[in-house]
């Protein structure tokens, strides 16, 4: 057989191909030997559990092989026909043994340890052992881990082998006009594969594949570790900042400081109301006439959202209300687990194969049915991967509506179809359930159905049009849910999953006006769940607000606060340009990780241009602590993987 392959494939492009898939079984064969040896570790994933992982594992491998690859690819696919003489072969074969022998040091050293860090190495690794004497390091491992050179020896041996089985020859000459722009084609074609590899998949909407995207297909947290490899880990956290710990305070002042250990008072039975969490995509404040009073009938500027206004006269609102991040991907992890994004969106860093607080795994525990809704292709935004990380059953996306009728060519389906298709699916669900939508249609280029064009608002941006169409589609949709059975022993939450981008409005482009986003609580059955309050409130608190709301009454972990706690200090969070920023009462303050930058009045100077640093010194103090003490806990339960309530 050998024999065959290597009189058979000399086409430069098969040989290519047989090169990489080289690659690829020494991958295979590491993660097997991972495995093996760190059997103890996975006691809970079966054989088949691990078969299925392998499978699952090849998108990863594929997007590692194909980047360590690519100085070897750009040479082999360079269409002149120099790159058969046999001096040009040999220095092809030796990139390509010394490239996938260091990838495969990689795979293999993390064997070993694996068992001290209990996650793949990532890049801070190197940064972390930056000044250490490598030498001396090295020497250790290798005598007290002799079989991982071994192994590595032994597995260097089988690839030089099966390289050497594979011969390119060039082809029969042919015309230069024929030749050069057939091979170009074929250079373009194989680029663009590569690309797509790199990337795990070919849809626009899908966002290059990174550590998060392991949870889509593991059934424990740990299980990521089996479908990652050593080398993608690395390669995906370059330039990526780690956290460090951090010790402002003793542990006895942190928590008496700030605590994301929440003990709930209550001892009234748990209600088991059914929770929909809606997010609005972009749905910034400055759309939305209700969070504009003042510049109603001013200047031309209208709502555009005449629903929401509606609803809110009937729902709970804390009116400072903000985002806890910029993009789509900080949102699901502030409202679903209370983890906000702190440097780094939370799902793009290692931390996300954490033992998570999940409020979807908090209320499955107590029998709710729990589901999630977004009408994109499935692997759009790594959503899957997450929400299969934080415990929720069922995921509906663009594959499961199955009509691309409703299509809308760019995103995924309109959102009125898709809200239409989201509420008779919750009407088919057992309660209590639990049930978060994401909607898609006001995301750029801001396109709306064409049966709906000249019916819109307009507004100032093209953004406010897509805000428009959707908050229509939300009215649809609670006018269909409000005629079901389950409508009124549920708790709806709308939020959005960040302020809208570009902004209008001066206000809305400064450091607070950036991350106001609306958050309200409809309870349609309970008239006593409505009314105005002057608090500030964020993404954070939706989680622990929901479980005290229900009268959950046992431990839990949340970066947030329950807004039905009296005696909760009010505050907002982010992370903004290398600057923590802490929004308390009617204060921003902005802070470095070392000093105060400054610190505003955000609500009476909306702009910013007052800094009040040095003329409120005992406030910025207090401040200071207190962002202080939750960077303390949010850095090091990260680092420590504390982010659950410890059981006794």
């Amino acid at each position: 057989m050998l024999t065959s392959i290597k009189k058979s494939w000399r086409n430069v492009h098969i040989a290519l191909a047989i090169y990489l898939g080289l690659s690829m079984l020494l991958y295979t064969i590491a993660r097997i030997l991972f495995f093996v040896f760190n059997r103890a570790l996975f006691e809970a994933t079966s054989i088949a559990d691990f078969t299925y992982l392998l499978l699952a594992s090849l998108r990863f491998d594929l997007s590692a092989v194909l980047y360590t690859n690519m100085l070897f690819m750009a040479l082999m696919l360079l269409p002149f026909r120099f790159r058969y003489n046999t001096g040009y072969q040999k220095l092809l074969k030796y990139i390509f043994i010394v490239t996938n022998s260091i990838a495969l040091a990689a795979n293999l050293i993390d064997i070993v340890y694996y068992r001290f860090t209990l996650r793949r190495t990532t890049w801070s690794v190197l940064q972390e052992f930056a000044n250490e004497n490598g030498s001396v390091l090295a020497s250790s491992f290798i005598v007290d881990f002799w079989y991982i050179p071994l192994l590595w020896f032994l597995l260097l041996g089988f690839m030089v082998w099966l390289y050497n089985k594979v011969k390119v020859q060039s082809p029969p000459r042919v015309s230069s006009w024929l030749y050069y722009p057939g091979h170009m084609a074929l250079m373009g074609l194989t680029v663009f594969l590569a690309i797509a590899g790199m990337r795990g998949g070919f849809a626009h909407s899908t966002r290059p594949i990174t550590l998060s995207n392991a949870g889509e297909y593991v059934k424990r947290p740990n299980e990521m570790y089996l479908v990652l490899n050593t080398p993608f880990s690395m390669l995906r956290t370059i330039g990526k900042n780690n956290y460090s710990k951090v010790n402002y305070f003793t542990e006895q002042q942190l928590d008496a400081i700030y605590s994301p250990i929440h003990i709930p008072a209550t001892t009234t039975t748990f209600q088991k109301k059914n929770v929909v969490i809606i997010v609005l995509e972009s749905f910034g404040k400055e759309a939305m006439g209700s969070y504009n009073p003042g510049r109603l009938g001013k200047n031309g500027y209208q709502t555009f959202t005449p629903f929401l206004d509606k609803l809110m006269q009937d729902s709970k609102v804390y009116w400072h209300s903000f985002a806890n991040g910029k993009k789509s991907i900080d949102a699901l992890p502030s409202i679903l687990t209370s983890i906000p994004s702190i440097q780094e969106p939370f799902v793009l860093t290692p931390y996300a194969s954490n033992n998570l607080p999940s409020l979807p795994r908090t209320l499955h525990a107590e029998g709710y049915h729990t589901a999630f809704f977004h009408g994109a292709p499935n692997g759009s935004m790594g959503f899957k991967a997450f929400m299969n990380l934080i415990g929720v059953k069922e995921y509906y996306g663009k594959d499961e509506y199955n009509n691309d009728a409703d299509f809308d060519g760019m995103w995924g389906i309109w959102d009125e179809e898709f809200l239409q298709f989201t509420a008779e699916k919750l009407n088919k669900f057992p309660e209590p359930f639990m049930g978060t939508v994401f909607t898609l249609s006001s995301h750029h280029p801001y396109k709306v159905p064409e049966r709906y064009k000249g019916k819109l608002a307009i507004g100032p941006l093209p953004l406010f049009q897509g805000i428009n169409y959707t908050d229509m589609a939300l009215q649809k949709f609670f006018e269909k849910a409000s005629k079901m059975p389950w409508y009124n022993n549920t708790l709806f939450v709308i939020t959005a999953d960040h302020a809208g981008s570009p902004r209008h409005y001066p206000e809305y482009n400064t450091d607070w006006g950036a991350f106001a986003a609306p958050i309200l609580f409809y309870a349609p059955g309970d008239t006593a769940f409505k009314g105005r309050e002057q608090r500030v409130v964020q993404q954070l608190d939706i989680m622990p607000t929901i479980l005290s709301y229900l009268n959950y009454n046992k431990p839990f972990f949340s970066f947030g606060k329950s807004m039905l706690d009296t005696t909760a200090q009010d505050f907002a969070v982010s992370y903004n340009a290398g600057v923590y920023q802490w929004i308390e009462g009617n204060l921003l303050l902005q802070f470095d990780g070392n000093k105060t930058i400054a610190l505003y009045n955000y609500q009476q100077d909306q702009m910013l241009k007052q800094d009040l640093k040095d003329k409120l010194p005992q406030k910025r103090q207090q401040l200071e602590t207190r962002v202080k003490a939750f960077i303390q806990q949010y850095n090091n339960r990260m680092i420590e993987n504390k982010l659950q309530v410890e059981r006794n």
